[in-house]
């Protein structure tokens, strides 16, 4: 199966050289994904699918084109490359459009990242609608309160085949089973407190099977009768499940592309310390059995431990081969594989010693923040307001859920009042971000 995805980008390549190409990267990907979705106590919907489609990047007289196909039958692609390469040619010139240096590529043993499991085919559809149906289970009919209840398993099936011609050739395959579970409760007149939880692995067999729609029925519950409280400072614990969202703007910061276009509030600021002097951002790409490990990016460039902010310092941009052209400094990488971020320089290990529980018990008094609503950060000064649900909480335990809260501030200021991280991240997600909190955020309220 995967065989006849390289021979056709082989082809792909071979033939886009032969109408004039002076350079190509090809990618072939096949997805397979099923899912069982079960609403209430009934099944809902199944879906079942298998995809494959072509990528083309097509380098021809210092022109660039971008083009894909699911028609990979001999005569169809060759049709298909013929056109894809005149069109280029009418695209704008632009020098800087070119494949990496040959020395950047990654060119050393891979090791089994243990990202696929051999038994995929071997979960029957039977098994997977049993799970989807206990899921539900777990919530539909156990509270008098519950207005309805949403379970899926998904499981999905990835290979990717890669090469140029500048010599870069990989490949890479990845499982991932999931299950996600949705409740809704009625609470006082119309409102209706909605929460949500999930569960995943690349490996079926490490996969927690059990209490996911009784923990999405039991935070639900936990949201009735919140409150309004007044606007001011207030500490701010942010859970694991959605504490990235005050990541990912530092992250795209970081990117070349917003630095070349002058959208960047870390423009200019490389090798400044911005942030506390204890404070890491860090990439692992190679830890075993981390859903987003990986041994090269997306242009084939070799990945390794990088620190993105050392000591408070911005250590690294983002940058690719175009915008290192453009920019006239070192290509680095796309963009960060497994990230997290810690006080210290050790990586969180989802070891939980310092979870959400011991962080509420040293921040006094403040909001735990369980999901975000909307909002946006400025990417060129890194003001940022968003509307947020959570709970009030006093010495450690949470007193009442709260309504009609944003949060406002700027992502530097942000986080030079971090007060702890934690060493929980999910192991569900691609960025290995643990609990975070912070003194002194300004909040929007009554």
């Amino acid at each position: 199966m995967f065989a006849n995805l390289k021979e056709t980008a082989r082809r792909a390549m071979d033939t886009a050289r032969k109408e004039g190409c002076q350079d190509v990267r090809v990618g072939s990907d096949m997805l397979i994904q099923s899912s069982f979705s079960v609403r209430n106590d009934k099944l809902d919907r199944l879906h079942q699918s298998t995809g494959s489609s072509l990528y083309l990047q097509l380098y021809v007289d210092g022109r660039y084109g971008y083009f894909s196909t699911n028609r990979t039958e001999e005569k169809e692609l060759s049709s298909f490359i013929k056109n894809a390469v005149e069109a280029t040619r009418l695209i704008s010139y632009d020098p800087d459009r070119v494949l990496p240096q040959k020395e950047l590529y990654f060119k050393g043993k891979e090791f089994d990242l243990k990202q696929f499991d051999n038994s995929y085919d071997l979960v029957t559809p039977e098994q997977k609608k049993e799970i989807a149906f206990s899921c539900a289970a777990e919530m539909f009919g156990k509270d008098k309160k519950v207005v309805s209840v949403n379970c899926e398993y998904g499981d999905s099936m990835e290979y990717y085949y890669m090469a140029d011609t500048g010599g870069f050739e990989g490949e890479m395959k990845q499982t991932l089973f999931t299950i996600s579970s949705e409740c809704t409760v009625k609470d006082r007149g119309d409102a209706r407190p909605e929460a949500w939880w999930y569960e995943s692995s690349l490996m079926y067999d490490s996969l927690i099977k059990e209490g996911i729609g009784s923990k999405a029925m039991e935070r639900a519950l936990s949201r009735l009768n919140p409150r309004k409280m007044k606007s001011g400072k207030y500490n701010m614990v942010i859970e694991n499940t959605v504490a990235s969202r005050v990541v990912s703007p530092i992250i795209s910061a970081l990117n070349g592309s917003a630095i070349q276009q002058k959208n960047s509030f870390l423009e200019g600021k490389l090798g400044s310390r911005l942030f506390p002097d204890n404070l890491y951002f860090m990439d692992r790409p190679h830890i075993i059995g981390a859903e987003g490990s990986r041994f090269y990016d997306g242009e084939g460039i070799a990945t390794k431990n990088l620190n993105i902010i050392e000591a408070g310092v911005i250590n690294t941009y983002f940058i690719n081969t175009y915008n290192s052209r453009k920019l006239g400094i070192p290509v680095t990488i796309e963009g960060p594989s497994v990230l997290s971020c810690s006080l210290g320089e050790n990586f969180p290990s989802e070891s939980s010693v310092n979870g959400v529980s011991e962080i509420l018990g040293k921040m006094e008094r403040g909001i735990l923040v369980t999901g975000f609503n909307g909002g946006n950060t400025n990417s060129s000064s890194g003001d940022f307001s968003f509307g947020v649900q959570g709970f009030y909480f006093e010495n450690g335990k949470i007193l009442h859920p709260i309504k009609e809260m944003n949060v406002t501030g700027n992502i530097i200021t942000l986080w030079n009042n971090v007060a702890h991280i934690g060493d929980d991240p999910r192991m569900t997600s691609r960025w290995l971000i643990p609990t975070l909190a912070f003194e002194s955020v300004n909040f929007n309220g009554n």
